[in-house]
């Protein structure tokens, strides 16, 4: 079921709106925080890791209900965890809040799952020629984990992933495109320099900015 332009305008100011009475009252804080042994072992693990893992695991779990259900009611639901988990985000990159529900929210279904899926791992630890939830994960092993949740089986190599995907400026890139410079991959989150991925050893999976001047983009459910 698809929501008429004016409903999904009303769901997302609803869903931002319920999402800020969540930050504030920390109510999904405590849900599937990070493990403590891990964050212990690894430097930088984002200060909201474990909000942003809760709301992200609800969101998943809504999304995944809603492509089978197509229902209204399942639908609200998505919205609402969906804009937790943008909302624990932007506060983790100081960036505007609205701005990323938006962003995530015009994205399509499988960008969502991806992004959403990558944000479940926030606070797992780096580690080489792995993909393996809760446990680790390199560059392209929580690029091939966020989008084989969507559907999409990505080769397991940062290079080859971004060079068999559709090629993007930076203004066309969604929410769960792939960024890519040399030796690195990462999952765009639609706003800015805003991007999840698995920075290297003694770091975690973490939300973060670009911070190379060069990347390209790419979109992996299309080729050139």
């Amino acid at each position: 079921m698809t929501l008429t332009p004016s409903l999904s305008a009303r769901v997302r100011r609803r869903a931002f709106a319920g999402a800020l009475v969540v930050s504030s009252l920390g109510c999904i804080a405590g849900v599937n925080a990070v493990d403590g042994g891990s964050a212990a072992a690894a430097t930088n693990v984002n200060e909201h890791a474990a909000e942003i893992t809760a709301a992200a695991n609800e969101a998943v779990a809504a999304l995944d209900a809603y492509r089978v259900s197509g229902s209204v009611e399942d639908e609200l639901t998505l919205a609402w965890y969906r804009a937790a988990t943008a909302s624990w985000t932007a506060k983790e990159l100081g960036y505007d809040e609205m701005a990323m529900v938006d962003a995530w929210s015009s994205a399509p279904l499988d960008h969502q799952r991806a992004v959403l899926g990558a944000l479940t791992q926030v606070g797992v630890p780096y580690r080489s020629n792995t993909s393996s939830e809760g446990v680790g994960f390199d560059c392209s092993g929580l690029t091939t984990y966020a989008w084989q949740g969507a559907g999409l089986e990505l080769y397991r190599q940062s290079g080859t992933q971004i060079s068999e995907a559709r090629s993007l400026s930076k203004d066309e890139a969604q929410a769960g495109d792939l960024v890519y410079y040399p030796g690195h991959v990462m999952l765009y989150l639609g706003v800015d320099d805003a991007i999840v991925h698995s920075v290297q050893t003694g770091r975690t999976v973490e939300v973060d900015t670009i911070r190379r001047g060069s990347v390209r983009f790419g979109d992996p459910t299309q080729s050139d």
